[in-house]
């Protein structure tokens, strides 16, 4: 199986033997004992390499998550002796990434020490799709979601905010309903049909309520730009710009009736490592710790997590 990711990777039989430290006779014959073992051509040879046929590429998503799993075999295997160790992959949004990752990755180098974590931005669809291929072993995912073949643990309510330059008029209130956003121009981040893009747009529909986008953006550090340049405002959480509400150089006023549910899921149809476990456990600790100090604004834990 490594031969082959190598080659399916490198797609040239040279530089995959190169990568391997093997000789090309002694890869092609590992490869044409697999096409022989599996009953399908994997390659195609040309005049520039190797390129996979179709049944290479379903063969390589679940190669990829075999190799993966077979280390993390050993690592569990090691790790009965001594603390919990091998690479753990946390998927995370571009939000949540901005306010996580220091404070996790902290965490884990003081108390898990022999773990090797790997952050993934994304949103909520591809992150559920790392989850079922293996891609990633942790996802913090926000409702709805697909919870089919999930196990999932409720986390945060986090309201959603109107945020704006401190002077704005609109932003004056201590709270504002749907209909309080009819021709604010906004800076709409997130992806169509999904998280806050969604709930907004649900909302603003029932509401009967015309909402003014004048550009579309997928991330808040990006949407916080462009509200920091007076383009217009944005609808996000607020503790993806706390640094900027701290420095008065923002301001974020709760939308009544407008929150997301976020919640730790992971695949329910593999085995949880050691290492996942503890840094599953770490990072509702770090976010509960975050939330109960204030530190995250706006936010609740959920009263049904477990």
């Amino acid at each position: 199986m490594r031969y082959f990711v190598a080659l399916a990777t490198q797609q040239h039989y040279g530089k995959a033997a190169s990568v391997l430290h093997v000789t090309q006779p002694a890869l092609s014959r590992q490869i044409r004992l697999l096409e022989e073992e599996l009953g399908v051509q994997l390659f195609e040879r040309h005049a520039r390499g190797a390129a996979p046929t179709a049944e290479a590429d379903l063969l390589l998503e679940r190669a990829v998550f075999l190799l993966r799993y077979a280390e993390q075999i050993k690592a569990d295997l090691l790790a009965r002796q001594s603390a919990p160790r091998g690479p753990v992959a946390v998927g995370m949004s571009p939000g949540l990434a901005q306010q996580l990752t220091v404070l996790l990755t902290q965490a884990v180098r003081e108390q898990l020490p022999d773990v090797r974590l790997r952050l993934i931005e994304g949103f909520a669809p591809s992150l559920q799709d790392m989850l079922a291929r293996g891609e990633v072993d942790i996802a913090l995912l926000v409702d709805p979601f697909d919870r089919s073949n999930l196990v999932s643990v409720p986390l945060l309510d986090e309201q959603i905010c109107l945020i704006g330059l401190p002077g704005d008029a609109r932003l004056r209130k201590a709270r504002l309903k749907i209909r309080d956003l009819a021709g604010v121009p906004l800076v709409m981040t997130g992806l169509v049909k999904s998280g806050v893009r969604l709930k907004l747009e649900d909302a603003a529909a029932r509401a009967k309520v015309e909402l003014l986008p004048v550009v579309e953006v997928e991330t808040a550090e990006v949407a916080r730009r462009l509200v920091l340049h007076g383009v217009g405002l944005t609808v996000h959480f607020a503790a993806a710009v706390k640094e900027d509400l701290d420095a008065g150089r923002l301001r974020a006023v709760p939308i009544e009736g407008l929150s997301l549910h976020r919640a730790i899921a992971r695949a329910a149809d593999r085995p949880v490592s050691r290492a996942t476990d503890a840094v599953l456990g770490l990072l509702r600790t770090v976010i509960e710790t975050q939330v109960r100090e204030g530190r995250w604004l706006n936010t609740r834990l959920d009263a049904h997590r477990l």
